[in-house]
């Protein structure tokens, strides 16, 4: 105990004499420095927290500039948000979630494998619909409100309270006075007014959301804590979507245009509220990404966030192709693997440590929605313009053949837009494999065989390219053998993520993969009207275009009973699918992953309505495995406590 007071006392007396040292060489830095002597001093004496930290060398990190205290401005008054509000006639949640975990350690490293490093590390704008911009999102950014991973209810996030209008149209949020961007200065309501400025600016080039954010009137600010939003249509959706939209920082979009951001923060992290943040020497183009833990994080303590955010180091690394991902795993460079061939993993994970239950597997069922995956027609272009040669096309796509063969049918095969959900038609045609229907239909549309047993129209044979990424050739090669067969001649062209992206985005195709992650709340406006249709960067990339899908959208917005809601976008389903714009993949409504035995996390280990971007909030390393882990690493006779495979937790559980 006299020790540690030592260390304190010390600590103080050099934080005093740094400060005195830097007040005038280095006045915009000094306070991280001391930020960061704080963190080492606390690291020391583990700052009265009874848990075990783990050795290792990584440790939260500063970029503040300004030094502005926690709590409120004094010259905002309680009724305006500031000390002393008390909240009456507002709505907030302050309920523990299931999920949090009081125990979770923080510490350490996670690094995962992505296929492709995006273009852009933006989370708005050009090129940022990629997964992983999302996921890097909710780690750097915050938005107004979270959402409970198991329930799907409302938390507090930069805003403390909020409440809705007798109009259901008007909404309202308290910032809570405590928040603070990376560079230190204050979270205030201008920053959400300066978010949506820049939303709304169409150089940004994302239509979808300037759409989105012209469906509100300009947010009027009520005081520095407190501003509302009137949304021109009543839906239910929108306070959903208008609460959980990112926050910029706005002292610095001050004077940036959408062209000035799109170019400035391609490569550039702009700074964020939430835990994590990216320096210039952390993001390495085309290769890597990693993101560090911010040792002054202004909600390190708030209730909603106890049991997260606990690595100090989450790297995202390219690796190009899954037998390169796998041999790393192997080797230990990256700490979780997505299995992505089910039917394989026993024999795959034939090896020492994965039979000494240094790895484990993990096959997880939730309740995540899942999205649109498989080949997309460019319905636009020809020769899929033709709906008689997209039917043929489905109808050489012989699916439950390479279920079977190459995947041991551990994949569910669905035909909607919105599968594996309530929202699902099930009136909607199943199109199974059958050539000779197929070639009719060619026939029909005035392709014919040639001599040479080609399919020719007009003098042209009839050939088509898809780009494709490793490993989807594993049954493309099947398909363009089946194609063959039926005189059409299919060229595979492998490229990389983001090429397939830009294609897509561009509508520079005729037919290409496709896989979307599935929304909680559908948003058939986004991928389905016909507005998306006919401009680029939106996901309706095959270019669907219908009347009354339209007048169905603005049904289902208006529609704020859940039962209704689902007979609109069953509706919907049934439309869009009459247009056989998509050859159903493949899909799994489970999640099946090995990773390294020495990771805690919550019973469920994912969360209910989402898949692997939980692991990054939610899981740590757990110390007592962490000590096994390492004496197994360096002892083949060793052997760590066997785990069951299955765990359907979020099957099992009443909420």
């Amino acid at each position: 105990m006299f020790s540690l007071l030592i260390i304190v006392i010390l600590g103080i007396k050099l934080s005093i004499y740094m400060n005195k040292i830097f007040r005038y060489i280095l006045f915009p830095y000094r306070f991280a420095t001391i930020t960061l002597l704080f963190v080492i001093i606390c690291l020391s004496i583990n700052c009265g927290n009874d848990k075990k930290l783990i050795n290792d060398s990584s440790i939260p990190v500063s970029i503040k500039q300004f030094d502005i205290p926690p709590g409120a401005d004094p010259g905002v008054p309680p009724e305006q948000g500031g000390k002393g509000f008390d909240g009456k006639g507002w709505l907030t949640n302050d309920k523990n979630s299931i999920i949090n975990n009081k125990n979770a350690v923080k510490g350490g490293k996670f690094v995962f494998s992505v296929s492709d490093i995006p273009p852009t590390i933006r989370i708005f704008g050009k090129d940022s619909n990629f997964e992983l911009n999302n996921i890097i999102s909710n780690l750097t950014h915050e938005s107004l409100l979270n959402v409970d991973e198991a329930d799907n209810s409302f938390q507090p996030g930069l805003a403390t309270h909020w409440k809705v209008a007798d109009d259901s149209l008007t909404f309202t949020f308290r910032i809570n006075p405590d928040s603070r961007w990376a560079d230190g200065m204050p979270v205030t309501s201008e920053d959400f007014i300066a978010t949506c400025r820049l939303l709304s600016d169409s150089t940004i080039i994302q239509p979808s959301i300037n759409e989105f954010i012209n469906t509100f009137e300009k947010p009027v600010v009520l005081s520095k804590y407190i501003f509302s939003i009137k949304s021109k249509i009543k839906t239910w959706r929108q306070l959903y979507y208008i609460a959980t939209l990112s926050v910029l920082p706005g002292h610095i979009l001050r004077n940036l245009t959408g062209r000035d951001y799109l170019e400035k923060y391609q490569s550039k992290y702009l700074i964020g509220s939430g835990a994590y943040l990216i320096t210039d020497n952390d993001l390495k183009k085309g290769e890597s990404i990693t993101l560090k833990r911010r040792g002054d994080y202004w909600g390190e303590n708030e209730k909603y966030n106890e049991g997260k955010y606990n690595f100090n180091e989450i790297s995202f690394i390219k690796t190009g192709n899954a037998l390169l991902e796998f041999e790393k795993f192997k080797k230990g460079e990256i700490d979780l693997y997505r299995i992505k061939d089910p039917a394989s993993s026993d024999s795959k994970f034939d090896f020492d440590i994965a039979n000494r239950n240094l790895i484990i597997r993990k096959k997880i069922y939730n309740n995540a929605p899942l999205g649109q995956s498989g080949l997309t027609f460019n319905t636009k272009e020809y020769p899929f313009d033709d709906i008689r040669v997209r039917k043929a096309f489905i109808h050489l796509f012989n699916r439950k053949f390479i279920n079977e063969k190459l995947f041991g049918n551990a994949y569910s095969l669905y035909n909607s837009f919105f599968p594996n959900s309530e929202y699902s038609n099930p009136g909607n045609p199943v199109i199974g494999h059958n050539s000779d229907s197929a070639i009719a239909l060619l026939n029909e549309a005035g392709w014919q065989f040639n001599n040479k047993g080609v399919l020719e129209k007009n003098g042209k044979t009839f050939e088509v390219t898809i780009p494709f990424i490793k490993p989807m050739d594993r049954y493309l090669t099947i398909y363009q053998e089946e194609l063959k067969k039926a005189g059409i001649m299919l060229n595979l062209k492998e490229t990389d993520l983001p090429t397939l992206f830009t294609l897509g985005n561009e509508k520079s195709f005729t037919i290409i993969p496709i896989k979307w992650n599935g929304l909680i709340f559908p948003n058939p406006e986004s991928n389905l009207s016909s507005v998306s249709a006919n401009q680029k960067n939106t996901t309706n990339w095959a270019g669907i275009s219908d009347p009354r899908i339209d007048s169905l959208c603005k049904l289902y917005d208006a529609a704020f009973n859940k039962t209704e809601q689902i007979k609109i976008i069953r509706e919907i389903d049934g439309i869009a699918y009459s247009y056989l714009s998509l050859i159903d993949g493949f899909y799994k409504d489970y999640e099946m992953i090995a990773y390294k035995n020495k990771f805690g996390y919550p019973e469920g280990i994912i969360g209910n309505f989402n898949n692997l971007s939980f692991i990054f909030s939610y899981w740590y390393i757990d110390t007592d495995k962490n000590e096994k882990y390492n004496k197994a690493l360096s002892d083949n006779n060793l052997v760590m406590p066997k785990e069951d495979i299955l765990n359907d937790y979020w099957k099992k559980i009443k909420l």
